[in-house]
């Protein structure tokens, strides 16, 4: 019986091992931007709003003291800064920059 159940798991683990591979090796993509204007919780929660908004959104991380925001993707999202800028003029705020932490699609 133990014998039995060990061949099951091994069977399980090698059906399900490749797919969990394939599926961690594509990354998120990540970019920092800098926003003027970001003072206070409700500019942050303002800005927040508007970048749920972007097409493969995934989360956002936002830094008053220095006025960034870090925003990650989902693996494969086609993001532009064009989206990015509108959304955060729709936030009523300046873009100061677009740093590309991970998954630059210029290169």
């Amino acid at each position: 019986m133990k014998i039995i159940r060990l061949l099951l798991l091994a069977l399980l683990m090698s059906v399900f091992v490749p797919v969990t591979g394939t599926i961690a090796n594509e990354a998120d993509q990540k970019i920092e931007i800098k926003v003027a204007g970001l003072y206070c919780p409700f500019c942050s929660y303002g800005l927040e709003k508007q970048v749920k908004k972007l097409d493969g959104f995934k989360a956002v991380k936002i830094n008053i003291k220095k006025g960034t925001a870090e925003i990650t993707f989902k693996p494969g999202t086609k993001v532009s800064e064009k989206a990015i800028l509108a959304a955060v003029e729709d936030a009523g705020f300046d873009l100061d920059g677009v740093e590309w932490l991970s998954g630059d699609p210029k290169k």
